[in-house]
């Protein structure tokens, strides 16, 4: 106890008040862009002086942070007692009590560090703080400095972010939000976290009402008040980027945004303000009239983030469904990873059997025998639920987590790019970077360096400086998937792109509303060997009456914004390059029209050499115009009324189709085209069926098994009593 004593009056005595800390902002973080100058921000050196502020708001912040302010000398002991025995009680630091002149002190001040010493400093600091301010004053410069989230601190700059208006406007229901966000400025977010902040505001609400700040009518008022956010849409074009690179510090050193604002951390990014610009003025062109909000992000091949720019804060974190958008990242590079597909595999655009999941094409037309490149060049639904189906989904599951996606516990609608929790920006961008990037998976990043106030380099961007980062898929499925894309953006859904005068690889995503004939996002994800962007447009509320305009897809307007930004960033003599475990076969090809199948001319096909890219390690052994790859042999079945066993599979005229009962053969097929149904017209109480197919001679993977089981009745049922359905994953 003693020492304690003497310690705090050493500390008193040599600790001289620096008043002029006290009167400049707390902003002591630096961001700085990709050419080391700092990025200014436009909220910097906004003061608002006491008069300045709504008394409402005033009270608001005392209520809940230090309701004794009037009353005390800069230290509370009454707080203080009571903090300590709760903190004794819950056996840890559970809570503090810090009044409004101490939390002063700790944010222009002191350091983060977390010893007996600093606390010391704070209490004498605040001590002194109080001997030379009123309290009028130290109000003032509290709520000039404290930080309220998204890059923004101080009261002038909260109100005109959060609301679009000065502190002195401010009503009740809004002082009160603001005072919730700084206990915990990610957790209250109101751009992200808006249930959080609401049920704060009320309990600030409440408290103030307790404390007989307000009155009762002014309570119930403004509880009844409509809380809306009201971001100005002349948003300082580097705002989103400093939010994304500040949340990324806080995760890199493990300390709070508060913590990274007020310690003077120094932060170097990639950030590119020449392209913050372009996206700029490419999003908001009044020819291309953008219906709904809007989000674009442009990054390096290799995750780094050049420049960011949405209408919406509320989009930085979202998690959407991109829809057709995502079919790369969870169909087509899990099956060609796997060997389930090359880009010449054929697929039968037929209706679905044996699932409840059945979605149409976007144009309502089944397009009979199709290749994995053109489902994919023209974004049909069902065979990309084949090739999922094929695929199994949790090894596409599995391999997407490794690009960076959020998947678990996932179904077949993931073929359409719904997933269950949605996927935010960043993810999408780091999925197409890991293509982009010969199968080597980046996050996406913002920050290159992060150096203390001493100027003490604490974090370095490894990936940057070494070219660090995993192979999760092969070097061959990225440049298969990306000479598909290729084709996309030149024929397919994207081939607005193809008048560029350079290789780029594009995919789109429209998501509709369920039963509607409205969309609620519209993306365009397009990629060159230098650069990958997203630009987006959409639906940020959800709310129907928000939706985007009827025909409003990934591959309209958006694509001009792509051009655009294309035109001015790609150098157009650069391409993609091959690797040597990507093989060019030259393949007898079976007459085409538009790329489909020519059904009518199928049986004399005109004869002629198509060359073909293969993985090598997928090569196939026998090339020939028979080398059509189908999904694998899928049996459905049931138990008829007539006491006939029926099954039934997916059949194509190349292959020959052995069914066996019990492993024993009952039928060959041969020359079919479509579903084929097999009647047993002699089925036992037990039946256990499978299908072999083959292929000039070489058998194929065995189909699922089924189970069709009579009753020993011999009556009729119409339900199968027992299936057993075992895929196997489909090699070449």
């Amino acid at each position: 106890m003693l020492g304690g004593g003497i310690s705090f009056a050493v500390i008193w005595h040599s600790e001289t008040l620096d008043t002029s800390r006290l009167t400049t902002l707390a902003q002591n973080v630096a961001f700085y862009d990709s050419e080391q100058k700092i990025i200014d921000a436009q909220n910097n050196k906004k003061y608002s002086y006491i008069d300045q502020i709504s008394p409402d708001c005033i009270n608001a912040f005392i209520a809940v942070e230090d309701k004794h302010f009037y009353q005390h000398r800069g230290l509370s002991l009454p707080r203080i007692a009571k903090a300590f025995l709760n903190n004794i009680k819950a056996g840890y630091s559970k809570e503090g009590a810090s009044t409004i002149t101490q939390q002063l002190v700790k944010n222009t001040y002191l350091t983060n560090e977390k010893t007996l010493q600093r606390k010391i400093r704070e209490a004498i600091l605040a001590l002194k703080v109080e001997q030379n301010f009123s309290k009028h004053e130290i109000i003032e410069l509290y709520l000039n400095a404290i930080y309220f989230g998204n890059n923004i601190y101080g009261i002038a700059n909260a109100s005109e972010f959060y609301f679009n208006k000065t502190p002195d406007k401010l009503s009740l229901a809004e002082s009160a939000g603001l005072a919730g966000i700084i206990k915990n400025p990610t957790k209250y977010d109101p751009l992200l976290n808006y249930d959080n902040f609401k049920q704060r505001t009320y309990l600030i609400l409440g408290l103030m009402h307790e404390q007989k700040l307000i009155t009762d009518e002014q309570y119930q008022n403004a509880l009844n008040e409509p809380l809306t956010i009201s971001t100005p849409a002349n948003i300082w074009l580097g705002t989103n980027y400093q939010t994304m690179a500040l949340k990324e510090a806080s995760q890199i050193l493990n300390l709070s945004e508060s913590d990274i604002i007020n310690y003077g951390y120094q932060i170097d990014t990639y950030y590119d303000p020449s392209k913050q610009q372009l996206l700029y003025e490419a999003m908001n062109t009044p020819d291309y009239a953008l219906a709904g909000e809007k989000f674009a992000m442009l990054s390096t091949t290799n995750g780094q983030v050049q420049a960011l720019w949405t209408s919406t804060p509320t989009l930085l974190n979202a998690r959407r469904n991109f829809g057709s958008a995502m079919k790369p990242l969870l169909v087509y590079a899990p099956a060609l990873e796997l060997g389930v597909i090359q880009p010449e595999s054929l697929i039968e655009d037929s209706p679905l059997i044996d699932t409840d999941f059945n979605p149409k094409n976007s144009d309502n037309q089944y397009h009979g025998t199709v290749s994995a490149r053109e489902s994919l060049v023209r974004s049909y639904n069902i065979p990309a639920v084949k090739i999922l189906n094929a695929t199994a989904i949790e090894n596409a599951t599995i391999i997407g987590n490794k690009m960076g996606l959020k998947l678990a516990d996932e179904n077949l609608s993931m073929a359409l790019g719904n997933t269950k929790q949605g996927t935010t920006f960043l993810e999408l961008a780091g999925g197409y970077q890991t293509i982009a990037n010969q199968g080597k998976y980046t996050s996406a990043r913002f920050i290159r360096s992060i150096r203390d106030r001493n100027g003490q380099t604490v974090y370095f961007d490894l990936t940057n400086k070494y070219n660090y980062a995993p192979q999760v898929i092969g070097a061959d499925t990225a440049y298969l998937l990306t000479d598909m894309l290729v084709e996309t953006a030149t024929t397919g859904t994207a081939r607005k792109l193809s008048s560029l005068n350079m290789e780029i690889a594009a995919k789109t995503g429209t998501t509709e509303r369920e039963n509607t004939n409205t969309n609620t996002d519209a993306t365009l994800v397009s990629y060159t060997p230098q650069n990958v962007l997203i630009v987006w447009h959409g639906n940020a509320t959800m709310k129907p009456s928000d939706d985007l305009p009827q025909g409003a897809t990934g591959g309209g307007r958006l694509a001009n914004v792509a051009k655009q930004i294309h035109s001015v960033i790609s150098q157009p003599e650069l391409h993609f390059t091959r690797p040597n475990s990507v093989k060019l076969i030259n393949l007898d090809k079976i007459d085409y029209q538009n790329g489909l199948l020519n059904q009518a001319n199928a049986a004399t096909p005109i004869h002629e050499t198509k060359p073909a890219l293969f993985a090598s390690r997928y090569q196939p052994n026998n090339v020939s115009r028979n080398y059509l790859i189908t999904t694998p042999t899928i049996l459905d079945g049931k138990v008829t009324d007539s006491d006939t066993a029926q099954i039934w599979f997916d059949v194509l005229p190349h292959q020959t189709y052995e069914i066996y009962k019990n492993d024993v053969l009952q039928s060959v097929i041969q020359n079919k085209n479509g579903t084929y149904t097999f009647t047993d017209k002699n089925p036992q109480i037990n039946n256990i069926y499978h299908v072999v197919a083959s292929l000039n001679g070489e058998q194929t993977q065995p189909s699922n098994q089924i189970t069709l089981c009579l009753p020993q009745n011999n009556r009729a049922s119409n339900q199968i009593k027992a299936v057993e359905k075992k895929r196997v994953p489909w090699y070449f």
